[in-house]
């Protein structure tokens, strides 16, 4: 049976360009590509969930429109339960417009979370803790802490993806969370840092597990102790980088469910988003099991560059 992994938070719907570099100054440019693809923190952490053959539940909110038909069939392909999904009447489904280069760099344009209500009362609690693991992402600061709190108190995995906030709660949906994992930007904007070490010691005082994503520099986390350990990065020719933080959340909290400690789950979860690095389009690049495990058994990370070349 699989294990069930119950994602809180944004559905989006991306809109990748790929160009030729990105823009700096008042410009025209021509896109090379174009890809329409969901997007949003916990729906990506879901679709990610999916491919690696959990299952995955969403309880996220978009708008009537057809950005958000778009949104909700795309997970639903993917084989994401996206049944506790609210259509919020009146409002506009959130979206990003994303530039990719050939380095795999991108620029990014949100526009939207912040305008669906925020409200979360009407998460279905008793049904989200049938999951082995929560994930939560800091996008809706107000159904984390309740999604978390609940979890938490369950005694279940607690798993908040903590990019950069602009929101009051974001601080308590930190501290509503068993296992903190940050970007760097969203390290350095909470505990006012650019020093990853001192961040996550920072961090530690609201939540028992406290990791960072460092992009090519691997992953930084504390131990019990409170030592930084770190994972290095597989080395791997970046050509898209969009989605691959949501993949490692998302491989992280199945790893958690599936029974491996904090060290498993960050290899495996490093392991599946530097496979996504080195692909293009959306979410159709997001790996699947055999692929991960394959790469795990290898032993060998670098095989991964040449593998993808």
């Amino acid at each position: 049976m699989k294990v069930q992994v119950s994602c809180v938070g944004v559905a989006v719907l991306d809109l990748i360009y790929g160009v030729e570099c990105l823009p700096s100054t008042d410009s025209k440019m021509y896109a090379r590509s174009f890809v329409e693809s969901g997007g949003g923190l916990a729906a990506n952490a879901a679709a990610a969930v999916a491919r690696l053959r959990g299952k995955a539940v969403l309880y996220s909110r978009v708008g009537d429109d057809a950005m958000g038909v778009s949104a909700l069939s795309g997970l639903s392909e993917v084989g994401v339960d996206i049944r506790n999904v609210r259509r919020i009447v009146g409002s506009q489904t959130p979206h990003s417009v994303v530039l990719v280069d050939p380095k795999g760099d991108r620029a990014l344009i949100h526009f939207g979370s912040n305008l669906l209500d925020p409200d979360a009362s009407w998460l279905p609690l008793q049904q989200i803790l049938e999951g082995q693991v929560v994930l939560a992402d800091i996008a809706w600061t107000h159904g984390a802490v309740r999604a978390l709190t609940a979890a938490r108190n369950a005694g279940l995995p607690a798993v908040i993806d903590a990019d950069t906030s602009t929101s009051a709660l974001a601080i308590d949906a930190v501290a509503a969370a068993s296992h903190a994992v940050f970007s760097r930007p969203g390290l350095a904007r909470l505990f006012d840092t650019d020093d990853p070490v001192e961040g996550l010691r920072r961090a530690a005082s609201r939540a028992p597990f406290v990791a960072v994503t460092l992009g090519a520099q691997g992953v930084l986390w504390l131990d019990r102790r409170g030592k930084p350990q770190s994972c290095p990065a597989i080395p791997v020719a970046a050509v898209e980088t969009v989605g691959a933080g949501d993949v490692f959340h998302g491989a992280f909290a199945l790893a958690l469910a599936e029974g491996r400690d904090n060290r498993q789950a960050i290899q495996f979860a490093a392991t599946a988003a530097a496979i996504k690095c080195g692909r293009s389009g959306g979410r159709p690049s997001f790996p699947n099991r055999r692929e991960v495990d394959q790469l795990l058994l290898q032993g060998d990370c670098r095989r991964l560059a040449s593998q993808q070349s």
